[in-house]
């Protein structure tokens, strides 16, 4: 049998010494690991798995070569006993550290939304959009993207009985030019459903579910032999928006209290049940099933997630962190009395999550806590 060299585990011995039951060639061999690193290496930042152990070792080399020097000196306390009881508190302090890095590891970094969405064609047929372009065009002959460039892989059914929808995710905002030329840029969690082609209609008739805003272009139609407008309607939630060439945004999630209608341009018809509800530029319609409030507005705080922003005017932490969560992809978690004050200011959306809710707790009112993709709110 060949004769083999002792593998010694560093931390075993380490342990024998410290029970005074180390040998002779342990010791050797102990002294001469411990040699062979400088102290400027003993705290690593982010240590990986491999070096772990010997990290934990060689701390408690450090300090047991204290001891064993301090044990030589005439002192006039117990000094073997104070330097004992240090080893052992760094040691679970860097063990327990070590355990925890390698268990957690680095917090995720939670990105910003982007541009992406679906496609579903009349046929059933669901096409992922290109999230390196923004918008898609719809149109009667064909499908491209708003640069230009063709979707070779649909085919467009213009038969106005059929519909289409483009939705977006969670952490997802596209735009979509429409068979008649209008517009509509489709916020985070939401879905827009038309016909093909809006041809031999007497009215241009759509269903929104989330949050979009509209540059409705006008548009004539034949009725009775007679040139007419017609009418753009977007069905929200038991709620339509009646328009014939306007700008407005439409929120209408299902999480929200109730469906909101910004306009900014032109005029808006509101109707829910039987309530109905004109509003000139810089008002905002409420509608909760109750009837139709009408109140005057800053429109760029209803618009600013288009142009890239969080807005927020007078908002509780619920508003503020519904319109996080959608962006974000994030689930969110309250722990605790949730505070009653009010939040405002503008933040860029491109910014990662922890920098937005760095700017919250600034107020100090809150704070946040991130696991995964899990926001935990605190008081």
């Amino acid at each position: 049998m060949n004769h083999q060299n002792p593998i010694y585990s560093i931390p075993e011995l380490a342990d024998k010494w410290q029970r005074g039951t180390i040998t002779a060639e342990e010791k050797a061999h102990y002294e001469q690991w411990y040699a062979s690193f400088n102290d400027e290496e003993l705290f690593v930042e982010n240590p990986t798995a491999e070096h772990q152990e010997q990290l934990a070792a060689r701390l408690y080399t450090k300090v047991m070569h204290r001891i064993d020097h301090d044990e030589r000196k005439p002192l006039k306390m117990n000094s073997w006993s104070k330097w004992y009881s240090i080893a052992a508190v760094l040691i679970l302090m860097l063990t327990g550290l070590l355990v925890f890095n390698r268990l957690s590891g680095p917090a995720p970094v939670i990105s910003p939304g982007k541009n992406t969405a679906i496609l579903k064609l009349s046929d059933g047929k669901v096409i992922t959009l290109s999230d390196r372009k923004n918008g898609v065009v719809i149109d009667a002959a064909k499908l491209t993207y708003n640069d230009g460039t063709n979707l070779n892989e649909a085919d467009v059914h213009s038969d106005p009985n059929t519909k289409m929808t483009v939705s977006t995710p969670r952490g997802g905002t596209y735009q979509v030019s429409l068979p008649d030329g209008s517009k509509v840029w489709l916020n985070a969690a939401s879905s827009l459903t038309f016909p093909s082609s809006f041809d031999g209609l007497t009215s241009r008739r759509v269903e929104l579910k989330g949050e979009a805003y509209f540059e409705v272009e006008k548009s004539y139609g034949m009725s009775k032999g007679h040139t007419q407008r017609r009418a753009f309607i977007v069905v929200a939630n038991n709620q339509e928006i009646e328009v014939l060439g306007t700008h407005f945004n439409v929120k209408s999630y299902s999480d929200e209290p109730g469906v909101r209608t910004t306009l900014l341009e032109g005029s808006v018809k509101v109707m829910t049940g039987t309530d109905r509800k004109i509003i000139a530029p810089g008002q905002q319609t409420f509608s909760n099933g109750k009837g139709i409030e009408v109140s005057s507005v800053n429109v760029s705080d209803a618009v600013a997630w288009k142009n890239g922003n969080f807005q927020f005017n007078d908002e509780n932490i619920e508003n503020v962190m519904r319109a996080i969560s959608r962006w974000y992809d994030v689930d969110i978690e309250y722990r605790g009395t949730i505070t009653k004050e009010k939040f405002g200011g503008t933040i860029s959306r491109s910014k990662p999550i922890s920098e937005v809710l760095a700017s919250l707790e600034e107020t100090g009112y809150v704070k946040f806590k991130i696991e995964g993709r899990r926001v935990m709110i605190m008081p």
